[in-house]
């Protein structure tokens, strides 16, 4: 039986899909956020859902939480996280 195999230009309009469609999520979620303050807890009630998909998934729950940590701030009216 032979394998598909994915060339590199095929991997790589691939990744570029996936980046433009997780910057588009960003400035989505960004204008959600827009004019609102989440507090801490909230915060971090949304950092615990990055972290629990991420362990459903496999992913490394340190870098996910690094990505969330650097969304929140995104999307906060402070810019800290």
């Amino acid at each position: 039986m032979m394998r598909c195999m994915m060339t590199l230009v095929d991997i790589k309009e691939q990744l570029e899909q996936l980046d433009l469609q997780i910057i588009k999520l960003l400035d989505e979620r960004v204008h959600i956020c827009a004019g609102h303050s989440l507090s801490a807890d909230e915060k971090l009630d949304i950092l615990s859902l990055w972290l629990e998909e991420a362990a459903d998934k496999g992913l490394d729950e340190a870098r996910v939480e690094k990505i969330g940590k650097l969304a929140i701030a995104m999307s906060s009216d402070t810019g800290e996280e």
